[in-house]
């Protein structure tokens, strides 16, 4: 069997996985016992994360699967005031109908939910097992605050400027597929280096091969594959969603800083916002020369994810001290070029800029496979932290009824 066929069945949940939450079953027609069973593997385990039988569990405890950094949050905690608004009267519209605010949380698979609005918790619900301190993953709403970190490495003049190309700071791209590329297009997912990211395909997806090879394999290096794809298209004209274009962004973070993403998050971020736990960010493999898998991965409260998002709502600032260049969010989430103004078959209007999705309306949000999100919107002062199981990695239909669910919220506390 080929590496990527195999790293498909098994990412596919071709791998039955039994410790603890993970059960095995044995087929029912065996009359004979063959005796105890062997304990699963840890590939197996890991192959086997997102099988929808497994993926409550395993999205609240990838640290214990996977190899992973730790961000500490330092010795201070400064809670959010809490105030409690009842949603109960809240309709989402969904189709040609509408539903109630807590019909919607159990449609979308829903962990745990946490809602701010200016600068108070109004709303926090945990499902199952989670709780106030679970670290759920945030699968691809790891990018945003990676991109953040690029802004803050600005701010900090380790970075001149987006329009830089990636080899000033990254010199061993040149040659490949990044070579000429600016830190701007890479935001963008605007490279032109070819990457299928088709959830559905694992068959001859490459994210999938991308995944399993790095993250669940400990194969290769997550940054010497994610240098390897091809180019597809000229830099700058085409929007491609690449997981593996992220992994380069990251890869800038760590030459320009001389910091690994998760030591400048700790120092920039974690620490000075005081928050409430540590975080854990996943690696590529064992050992010192490990590196963050920035396109996903990292792992934190949920309440973390809200303090980060109202950092971004207040305008990247701790203590009226700003961490970002002047008009940096407003240039990150506002999509700049005709390529990145619609850039999904879906009736909702979204477009994309620097590592984050920008709604119509000034609405933006980070947002992750399998219904994590970050939403964030100005006018109403509000930020929404949601973790979710989707049965399948992505669901347009319900990432659309999720941001008409936090526009409703939005509008409610009006």
């Amino acid at each position: 069997m080929k590496l990527k066929s195999l790293i498909a069945m098994l990412l596919m949940g071709g791998a039955l996985v039994a410790c603890d939450r993970f059960k095995q079953e044995t087929p029912e027609e065996t009359s004979v016992s063959s005796g105890p069973q062997a304990a699963p593997t840890l590939a197996e385990m890991r192959a086997g994360a997102v099988a929808p039988e497994n993926i409550v569990w395993s999205q609240q405890h990838m640290s214990e699967l996977f190899p992973s950094r730790t961000i500490s949050r330092g010795g201070h905690r400064y809670p959010f005031p809490e105030y409690a608004r009842d949603f109960s009267e809240v309709r989402v519209p969904l189709g040609d109908t509408t539903i109630s605010f807590e019909k919607y949380l159990a449609l979308s698979h829903t962990q745990g939910i946490v809602v701010v609005h200016k600068g108070t918790i109004v709303f926090e619900r945990y499902f199952g097992d989670a709780h106030e301190g679970t670290r759920f993953t945030t699968w691809s709403v790891a990018k945003s605050i990676n991109s953040t970190l690029i802004g803050m490495a600005i701010k900090d003049g380790f970075i001149k400027s987006v329009n830089d190309p990636l080899t000033d700071y990254i010199p061993e791209l040149a040659g490949t597929a990044y070579d000429g590329v600016t830190i701007a297009q890479t935001l963008q997912m605007s490279s032109g280096v070819a990457f299928n990211e088709d959830y559905d395909n694992p068959e001859n997806s490459d994210i999938w091969a991308y995944m399993g090879a790095t993250l669940i394999g400990n194969a290769e290096p997550a940054n010497t594959l994610a240098a390897s794809y091809p180019r597809g298209a000229e830099p700058g004209t085409v929007f491609n969603y690449n997981t593996a274009e992220a992994q380069i962004l990251g890869w800038l973070v760590e030459s320009a800083t001389g910091m690994a993403p998760s030591k400048y998050l700790e120092v920039k971020l974690w620490k000075p916002l005081a928050m409430d736990h540590d975080a854990t960010w996943l690696l590529d493999g064992w050992g010192k020369d490990a590196k963050e898998m920035t396109g996903c991965c990292l792992n934190a409260a949920l309440r973390d994810w809200a303090r980060f998002g109202e950092f971004i709502r207040e305008g990247g600032q701790i203590g009226g001290k700003a961490l970002l260049p002047e008009g940096w969010i407003q240039a990150a989430t506002t999509p700049s070029a005709e390529h990145l103004r619609s850039v999904t078959d879906t009736a909702l209007e979204r477009g994309y800029q620097y590592q984050w999705w920008a709604y119509d309306g000034g609405l933006f949000a980070a947002e992750g496979v399998f219904g994590q999100h970050i939403f964030i919107d100005p006018a109403h002062e509000l930020v929404i932290a949601k973790a979710s199981t989707w049965p399948a990695a992505w669901d347009t239909r319900v990432r659309d009824e999720s941001v008409a669910a936090f526009t409703a919220i939005g509008q409610a506390l009006d």
